[in-house]
């Protein structure tokens, strides 16, 4: 039996690595330089202008000069809804998202004084970054450089942190850009909307030395709501950048960066850029593909990823109430499953990792696009409920759930080894426009990542238990959580801080149970300190290496180290208690991890007796129930959206629950069945 099962575990190996060789292989990732700016940097912004809005109609002379330069999106990611153009604004003073909603309404006006300008009611902005503002232009001084603003909401950017702006320019008409290293340029004059003449306005006065940054930069001027926000156009042109695709570290997908990635290509040529800057240099992968298609490319990125974050609510309130009908019709027929509905729910359960897959196709490209999202999605689940029920486990009843668990983690794992292309742009994926990652692994995406993999391993582990292979059965445990640990918390993968050490608590937990070992405090709690120092370990490598390499990991030990550790902890802990109240119906979620958990505690109660009825019915089910229960209560408290990766990994876990409860009734009326 163990040299059976070391094949087995060696094929699975190599298979894998055989599926990301051949995703590397099809996808390589293109060769980067940095974006090497001229003498001086001029940014002309017109607020709220995407790609869409970039045709030969509208923006002829802005078309014409494409072919010349980089070409790319930008994110604003200022505040919690749509970011207006004074938070944007701010945002690019301070490196990282400011949002001062006060300010979006009635943006302040600076006071001319000398050739420059100052803003005396600059103590009074009530922000959480209220230190940050004014980084840039401080960092320009200690260089002995200036920041220039030309425009009223310009100066936002260009003041320092004592409220002055060292050369202002109340407007672009008759503007210099020969005053300082950088300029910042509001194209706008104030409008809602900047046309192809006041760019060229912008443009006049402009350097034959200087390196151009044309962006939309925000959502737009005045407040924003949530709907707003979307990827605004970036273009950069100079005599030292070629014509190709934007790229930053601090996203790492191509064609998009972040606003505090402009904040550090500015930076960049003073020195090393500080900590405190939540973005990463420009950099540019240089290609001969026609400006038209990088354009039809980036707007059709922007339309994904909108409609991705317009549907995903009444996608999955679709998702769940579907399930709810299939989970009353199955009790109703317990006590004759019919014989569709055990492969239906199967589909159902498979739905998650579809979405993912889903991102592969051009559904944001065609007419109707939601429909073409939904019938993509439901094509890729019945593809891996084909599979499922494609070879010899289908036998047995957790057979199926155990093979849609295993695609669950390999569509996810092998998709964050490659870069998280799915998770960026997919229903279950990182959000970008509303603030969330760009890279690694999410919270929602974690959620199902880590439960499929315990779902797995335990149901596989119960399997080996029957057979009287309890070593075997903790081995395949050690071996998923060990494998799920490393994915999702290797900085160049997974990035992901909070999710190891509760992996690794639950897969001891789940490991020592196959076991048979009685859980000792003292056991338990030297495992929850082992796991923890999984997490120190992974982010200390990323420490190690350059800064400009670091991912989040690596850039919160120097927070640490730099006497700012506690903020960041509290900052999440607070974004997660926010999102418990968030809504009327957020508690409910913690409310069933404790009810569950009382459930399992107090088998003796009515509520636990009739669970572990069901439990009893599939062997090692407790048991991996509990630790799943270990893995969603230390993930909620160690993430900052502990909610979301809470909710996911019980509607997963629920999902598997009823593919799982028809296929064992179905087997138990019928025996001599095969499904």
């Amino acid at each position: 039996m163990t040299r059976r099962y070391t094949l087995v575990v060696l094929a699975a190996l190599v298979s894998f690595a055989a599926l990301l060789g051949f995703v590397n292989l099809v996808d390589r990732a293109p060769d980067r330089t940095d974006l090497k700016a001229d003498r001086s940097i001029v940014v002309i912004a017109a607020p709220g202008l995407r790609w869409a809005d970039v045709t030969r109609a509208a923006y002829p002379d802005l078309r014409e000069t494409l072919d010349y330069g980089a070409i790319g999106s930008v994110t604003p990611r200022g505040g919690k809804t749509g970011t207006c153009s004074t938070d944007a604004w701010l945002s690019l003073s301070a490196g990282r998202g400011v949002s001062v909603p006060a300010l979006c309404t009635d943006p302040p006006k600076p006071a001319v004084a000398g050739s420059g300008a100052r803003f005396a009611d600059r103590s009074s902005w009530n922000t959480d970054e209220a230190d940050r503002i004014g980084l840039l232009a401080d960092r320009y001084r200690a260089a002995g450089k200036c920041v220039a603003a030309v425009g009223q909401d310009a100066a936002l950017g260009a003041l320092g942190s004592d409220g002055t702006v060292d050369s202002f320019t109340p407007s672009a008409k008759g503007a210099r850009y020969d005053k300082c290293a950088l300029t910042l340029v509001d194209a706008s004059g104030g409008s809602a909307r900047t046309t192809m003449a006041q760019l060229n306005e912008a443009f006049a006065g402009i350097p034959a030395s200087a390196t151009v940054i044309v962006t939309g930069l925000s959502d737009g001027p005045g407040r924003q709501e949530p709907g707003d926000a979307r990827l605004r156009m970036l273009f950069v042109l100079g005599n030292s950048v070629k014509h190709g695709t934007l790229w930053s570290a601090s996203v790492r997908q191509s064609g998009i960066v972040q606003l505090p990635d402009l904040t550090a290509t500015f930076l960049a040529p003073l020195g090393p850029v500080p900590s405190q800057v939540q973005g990463s240099p420009l950099q540019l992968a240089p290609n001969e593909t026609p400006s038209s298609s990088l354009v039809n490319q980036a707007r059709q990125t922007d339309d994904q990823l909108r409609g991705v974050f317009d549907l995903s609510v009444p996608f999955f309130a679709g998702w769940a109430l579907l399930g709810l009908t299939l989970g009353i019709l199955l009790w109703r027929s317990r006590t004759r499953v019919v014989g569709w509905l055990p492969p239906v729910l199967t589909v159902w359960a498979a739905v998650p990792a579809a979405t993912f897959l889903s991102a592969l196709s051009p559904w944001a490209a065609w007419p109707a696009a939601p429909v073409w999202l939904v019938v993509f999605t439901l094509l890729f689940a019945g593809i891996i409920a084909a599979i499922a029920y494609a070879g010899r486990w289908r036998r047995t009843p957790t057979g199926p759930i155990i093979a849609v668990a295993i695609a669950t983690w390999v569509v996810i794992g092998a998709d964050v080894m490659h870069g998280s292309r799915l998770q960026f742009g997919s229903l279950l994926g990182l959000q970008p426009i509303n603030g969330g990652r760009f890279y690694g692994m999410g919270n929602v995406g974690f959620g199902l990542f880590a439960t499929s993999a315990l779902i797995a391993a335990g149901l596989g582990a119960g399997a080996l238990i029957v057979r009287g292979e309890r070593r075997l059965a903790a081995v395949t445990i050690a071996l998923a959580g060990l494998a799920t640990v490393i994915i999702d918390g290797w900085p160049g993968w997974g990035a992901d801080f909070g999710g190891p050490p509760a992996v690794v608590l639950a897969a001891v937990v789940l490991a020592l149970l196959a076991l048979a070992v009685r859980l000792r405090l003292r056991l338990v709690l030297f495992a929850g300190v082992a796991a923890l120092a999984v997490a120190a370990v992974l982010a200390f490598a990323d420490w190690l290496r350059p800064a400009e390499s670091r991912t989040h990991l690596g850039k919160f030990v120097q927070q640490v180290i730099d006497g700012e550790g506690l903020g960041v902890v509290g900052d999440k802990l607070g974004a997660n208690v926010q999102l418990v109240f968030g809504t009327p119906f957020s508690p409910l979620v913690p409310i069933a991890l404790a009810v569950l958990i009382w459930m399992i505690a107090r088998p003796t109660s009515r509520p636990g007796r009739a669970l572990d009825d069901a439990l009893a019915r599939v062997r090692f089910g407790r048991e991996t129930l509990i630790g799943l229960l270990v893995l969603w209560t230390f993930g909620f408290v160690l993430n900052d959206s502990g909610l979301a990766l809470l909710l996911n990994g019980i509607g997963l876990a629920l999902a598997f629950a009823l593919a799982l409860a028809a296929q064992t009734l179905r087997r138990e009326q019928d025996p001599t069945i095969h499904i």
